[in-house]
């Protein structure tokens, strides 16, 4: 069986072209991690399977686009449309280059867990009492219970909150500095002064920590950076001990509901309070760091749906912004 995870030679004579398309991506402002992954991995595979001419013949690209055994449908059609993307790059370029069809994915659709104040305030209280079954300096555990309250208090994506630099967590004006964000963009997070006390909390006990190996706020206690994956084992536990259930495949309750959450307790607050939602839905748009007001539409329908009485008042500034928008 042909072995994908061999070193990346990155000297074919496909590199440079890998190189400059990966590099034009970037340019554009695309994030292209995945893809550039992807690419390398064909380029070793193709030099290996003896590919000497810039080109893409047919047999090569179809043998690469076949589906692996055990591959989900979703890497499958991802490792396709990479090779896709820049077998139409060297075909601009006039060499000869096969381009597969594309494929997209259906994804089934995610339904937004909202989590009531009982069920947050029991989700906190969980992760006060977590506890590891053995001692392990490479578990995230330390930062749980500070990465599990900004998520909630801010609404920021767990890939944003992980790869805080502490320089960009500034508690003497109480706000985050986003830098490596799903859209590419910058963006300042005020936080509030309660917040802002766990983070001081946190920050302290981290002094503590003999070894700090990375710049990044929160971090193992083994001093390196804490991933995404690494809250997953953490956030089932925590669940556990709130007494929340799983309802089951695309229903949650999962880690990004707390995002979910946040907009819509936010919007029915800021409307109960008597603010104006055409004036509040750009603002929560740019703080959550959507790139339009389309992207927000989905949490002024959840609005409504939960908070029945704010229905009239968002039914009239949606109808305006949305013309589609029908009463549920």
């Amino acid at each position: 069986m042909t072995n994908f995870k061999i070193k990346n030679y990155r000297n074919s004579i496909l590199s440079p072209f890998i190189s400059d398309f990966i590099r034009l991506k970037k340019g554009l402002g695309f994030k292209a991690e995945r893809i550039e992954t992807g690419l390398w991995a064909f380029d070793t595979w193709a030099h290996n399977k003896g590919n000497r001419e810039i080109a893409l013949p047919k047999d090569l690209v179809e043998e690469w686009c076949a589906k692996r055994q055990n591959e989900t449908v979703i890497t499958w059609c991802a490792r396709k449309n990479h090779l896709r993307q820049l077998s139409t790059h060297l075909y601009n370029l006039g060499y000869d280059a096969y381009i597969p069809p594309h494929h997209q994915v259906r994804r089934e659709t995610i339904v937004p867990y909202i989590y009531t104040d009982a069920e947050l305030e029991a989700i906190f209280n969980a992760t006060n009492i977590l506890m590891q079954q053995r001692s392990h300096p490479c578990y995230c555990l330390f930062s749980v219970p500070a990465l599990i309250r900004m998520l909630a208090g801010t609404g920021i994506r767990l890939g944003e909150a992980v790869d805080l630099l502490d320089r960009d967590v500034d508690l003497e004006n109480n706000v985050l500095t986003l830098r490596n964000t799903k859209n590419g963009t910058e963006r300042l997070v005020p936080i509030s002064e309660s917040l802002s006390e766990v983070c001081k909390q946190y920050r302290q006990y981290k002094s503590l920590l003999p070894y700090i190996h990375t710049d990044t706020f929160f971090v193992k206690l083994n001093g390196t950076k804490c991933t995404n994956e690494s809250f997953g084992h953490w956030w089932s536990q925590i669940l556990k001990i709130a007494g929340i259930p799983h309802l089951g495949k695309q229903r949650g309750p999962r880690i990004h509901d707390l995002r979910h959450t946040f907009c819509v307790k936010t919007l029915a607050r800021l409307s109960r309070e008597g603010k104006d939602l055409y004036y509040v839905m750009p603002i929560l748009s740019m703080y959550i760091g959507h790139l339009s007001l389309k992207a927000t539409d989905k949490y002024v329908r959840l609005t409504s749906e939960m908070f029945p009485e704010l229905l009239s008042q968002t039914d009239s500034i949606c109808t305006y912004i949305y013309p589609d928008f029908k009463r549920l």
